[in-house]
């Protein structure tokens, strides 16, 4: 088959709970996506489970993209992570797609919204943790619109290379300060 799932989370909380809630929300997502569900039905199921086990303080929030290559598509759903950034090739332009959702695991019968995007040749999706946008230079936040404006600027390069300028930007925004939350980014370049 022509088709990718991506799913990227992020877990509140720290140390060995949230680690466990982590790989418990991941072989829940594994197990459900192999049903071939839409995302949306997924993150519900997924999100039902979760709330049933909830561990108190413990929620994830999440983005999962299928990507259909033959169709030309991909469908996204959003569990409260920040919105993904979707660079269209024709357009020469990067911008969020805006997708609000409850994180997983907080609330029970959440039912989420589906976007389905086209995913021409040359577009470009970020998925990312708020460590990203986040980041800390001792003034202000790195920010949505930086990360959108450095994706354009990069769109010629390969997804590696994106994430490299990424990370490195983010490295001399912060300069002296610790991060204080992980970076995570899964970059998607449709050829």
């Amino acid at each position: 088959e022509q088709r990718l799932g991506v799913c990227v989370g992020d877990v509140a909380g720290k140390g060995v709970p949230a680690a466990l809630f982590g790989a418990f929300t991941s072989g829940t997502i594994r197990a459900r996506a192999f049903q071939k569900a839409a995302p949306k039905e997924i993150l519900y199921r997924a999100n039902r489970s979760l709330f049933r086990r909830a561990v108190e303080g413990l929620y994830c929030a999440l983005s999962y993209a299928l990507f259909d290559f033959q169709a030309n598509e991909v469908r996204i759903v959003n569990a409260g992570l920040p919105f993904p950034i979707h660079f269209k090739a024709a357009e020469k332009k990067a911008e969020q797609i805006v997708l609000p959702g409850f994180p997983l695991g907080l609330f029970d019968n959440v039912t989420y919204d589906e976007v389905v995007i086209p995913a021409q040749s040359g577009d470009i999706f970020v998925f990312h943790s708020d460590g990203v946008t986040e980041a800390w230079n001792g003034k202000e936040e790195f920010g949505t619109a930086r990360l959108a404006a450095l994706v354009a600027k990069h769109a010629h390069k390969s997804a590696e290379d994106i994430g490299a300028e990424i990370e490195k930007t983010l490295r001399n925004w912060a300069k002296k300060h610790l991060a204080n939350d992980d970076v995570t980014l899964v970059i998607v370049r449709v050829v």
